[in-house]
C-alpha cells in the first residue's frame, strides 16, 4: 500500500511538472500571438503595408519560438525517460537547430554538466539563452551570437553577445510585445535573487548579462566545452 501511494505521488508531482513545462514555455507565446492577431484585426485599416509586415514578422517569430519551446520540452521528457542526455546537451542542440535554420553562427560555452544547478535555475537560463539568441537573429539581423555560461565562486554567469545591429535600451524596454521580453526577463532574474543588464548600443551589437547567485557550487573547476554550429 505505500508503494502504491508513493508511486501515485510521483505520478501526480510528474503531470504537474509537465504542465508547469508546457505553461511556461509555450502557453506565454501562443497568448501573445492570439493578442497579436486580434489587435491587428482590429486595426488592419488603419496601419501601413510596412506595419503589417512588421507585425507579421513579430508573430512569426513568437510562432517559431513556441514551437522550439515545445520540441525542447518533448525532447526532455524523452531523455529523462530513457535516462540520456543533460540539460547542456538539449541547450547545444536547440542552439545548434536555431543556427541551421537561420545560417548564422552560434557559440556556446558552458560546463560539461548543468546537473547542479536547480529545476528553477534551469528553466530561467534556458529561456534567457533562448529568447536572447532569438532576439540577436530576428531583430538585430545578427551573424554571430557567443553564448558564454560557467559556473563559480557560489554563482552562475550567463553572457549573450552579438554582432548585430543593437539598439536603444531604454526605448526598447517600455515596449511590450508578442515575444517573451526583455522586462520579462530582468523579472526572471530578480525572481531568483540575480541580476539582468543590457549592454546595447545602435550600430555596435548587444550583450546580455546575467548573474544568479547558487547555495553551494562545486563546479567551480568544471573544465569548459566548446559547441561552435554553423550553417548557411
Amino acid at each position: 500500500m505505500a508503494i502504491q501511494i508513493e508511486l501515485k505521488r510521483l505520478l501526480i508531482e510528474e503531470r504537474n511538472r509537465i504542465a508547469e513545462e508546457l505553461h511556461d514555455r509555450v502557453s506565454q507565446h501562443l497568448f501573445g500571438i492570439i493578442y497579436a492577431i486580434h489587435s491587428m484585426s482590429n486595426g488592419w485599416k488603419d496601419m501601413t503595408d510596412q506595419q503589417k509586415l512588421e507585425q507579421l514578422k513579430e508573430i512569426q517569430g513568437a510562432a517559431s519560438t513556441a514551437s522550439g519551446e515545445l520540441r525542447a520540452t518533448i525532447n526532455c521528457l524523452s531523455t529523462s525517460k530513457n535516462g540520456n542526455g543533460t540539460w547542456i546537451g538539449i541547450v547545444e542542440s536547440q542552439l545548434a537547430n536555431q543556427a541551421k535554420l537561420n545560417g548564422v553562427q552560434i557559440v556556446f560555452h558552458a560546463p560539461k554538466s548543468g546537473g547542479l544547478l536547480s529545476i528553477n535555475h534551469q528553466k530561467a537560463l534556458y529561456r534567457v539563452i533562448l529568447e536572447g539568441v532569438g532576439n540577436a537573429i530576428r531583430h538585430g539581423a545578427s551573424k554571430c551570437v557567443i553564448v558564454d555560461l560557467t559556473m563559480k565562486q557560489g554563482a552562475v554567469k550567463l553572457s549573450i553577445e552579438d554582432d548585430g545591429s543593437g539598439f536603444d535600451v531604454r526605448s526598447k524596454l517600455n515596449k511590450t510585445g508578442p515575444g517573451f521580453g526583455l522586462c520579462n526577463m530582468h523579472a526572471l532574474a530578480v525572481s531568483l535573487g540575480g541580476t539582468f543588464e543590457i549592454e546595447s548600443k545602435e550600430g555596435v551589437g548587444t550583450r546580455i548579462l546575467l548573474w544568479l547567485p547558487l547555495s553551494d557550487v562545486a563546479s567551480a573547476n568544471d573544465e569548459l566545452t566548446t559547441q561552435t554550429t554553423k550553417s548557411g
